[in-house]
């Protein structure tokens, strides 16, 4: 049986997402960005039966260009039951690499169990320039959860660890610092007082990464609060391909014709490709306003059962996603590149016959998943008569 204090805990956390969810989604048409639709390639991009493709050994998160409007997700009621405030706030023109954390790509990537030192070696980094201060995660650490994540320094002496002598002897006094610079550091983690120093009391930017034996190959996902670290904080992973880390990118699928752009003047389209992971993606646009671009099967690919199918607009339509605590509202589109993000289009011009994509991502807390609320990021631009890939059906 859970204890008390967890129960009411869980409790409220499952009234506050709930009630934020409830609440912020309740104006859709809001969320999601005007476009100025300028009808280029936003991203690296290659060629397919004749339609453009991510590049996915060029595409890293630095080169996704910045998000096109100002949003927030509020969520510091949720501060004492997770231990840190998962909330985002992010201007138009702040890149990915400042919005998302760790945490938000647990499910799709293999970052969890990746290391730094496997992240520096595949962006081509050496570690000579690199203090403990660029590496994100370290500032969240205490001797005790340090100790945690990497076992082996419990059998090292306190005066082995430089960093971690410093830490004691600028917060305990040097005269301390000296009576313990022989114990295993094993043993002075069993005094709270010691093992509850936090490593961000130190200036990190005066050592380097080495200072500190074995945390450069400890898996992310070991440290305490990895979870909640932005992606900015780890060394080279912005710049890491998203071939080399996202674990499926939707290698298979069906092609379509973009055969006709429609803008918001058409209503009720049943006959949808769009629509959410909760609720399938053939998820009716049954209503007044339903922008959306009207496909055609390319010749000599077959999928003839796509003629006259329609891919809803996010600006038109949102539709349920999420899970648990976190289940709410998010635009409507597809997953042609797995679950990583979703693929929204955010707007269309008929007169141009131009249609603007975007992508969205999500973050995940342990009792749900969030919507795809975290975006649009620009993606490729479609014109009336390109091929578009759809990913599986």
């Amino acid at each position: 049986m859970l204890k008390p204090t967890l129960t009411q805990s869980l409790a409220l956390l499952l009234a506050s997402a709930t009630a934020f969810f409830t609440f912020s989604q309740t104006l859709p048409h809001q969320a999601v960005a005007q476009s100025s639709l300028p009808g280029k390639l936003d991203i690296p991009y290659t060629e397919s039966h004749g339609a453009l493709l991510p590049d996915w050994e060029s595409i890293t998160f630095r080169s996704i260009p910045p998000v096109k409007q100002s949003d927030s997700l509020n969520l510091a009621d949720l501060t004492k039951v997770l231990g840190y405030d998962p909330s985002r706030y992010w201007k138009a023109g702040d890149n990915l690499t400042s919005i998302l954390m760790l945490g938000d790509l647990a499910e799709a990537t293999n970052l969890p169990t990746r290391s730094l030192k496997s992240i520096l070696d595949s962006a081509g980094l050496s570690t000579n320039s690199l203090s403990l201060a660029d590496f994100g995660v370290v500032n969240q650490q205490t001797i005790q959860t340090l100790v945690d994540a990497v076992p082996a320094l419990g059998d090292l002496s306190l005066g082995d660890l430089t960093p971690l002598y410093d830490l004691v002897e600028q917060e305990l006094g040097g005269e301390v610092a000296r009576n313990l610079s022989d114990s295993a550091l094993s043993n002075l983690i069993q005094d709270d007082l010691l093992a509850d120093l936090p490593l961000n009391a130190l200036n990190l930017g005066e050592y380097t990464l080495n200072t500190i034996p074995g945390l450069l190959e400890t898996p992310l996902n070991q440290f305490s609060q990895w979870n909640e670290t932005l992606i900015s904080q780890i060394p080279g992973l912005a710049d890491l391909p998203f071939a080399n880390f996202f674990t499926d990118l939707g290698t298979s699928g069906v092609f379509a014709v973009v055969d006709i752009v429609f803008g918001e003047k058409e209503a009720r389209r049943l006959n949808t490709i769009t629509g959410s992971d909760k609720v399938g993606f053939n998820y009716a646009c049954n209503q007044t306003h339903c922008a959306h671009i009207e496909l055609a099967a390319p010749d000599g690919l077959g999928a003839t059962f796509l003629k006259g199918k329609q891919w809803i607009s996010g600006k038109s339509q949102w539709v349920p996603g999420g899970s648990g605590c976190l289940a709410g509202q998010e635009p409507t589109g597809r997953h042609p590149f797995g679950q990583g993000f979703k693929v929204v289009l955010t707007d269309t011009d008929e007169a141009s016959g131009l249609a603007e994509f975007g992508i969205y991502f999500r973050f995940s807390l342990f009792c749900g998943t969030s919507p795809y609320i975290i975006g649009p990021f620009p993606w490729i631009s479609q014109h009336e008569k390109d091929i578009i890939f759809l990913g599986l059906f």
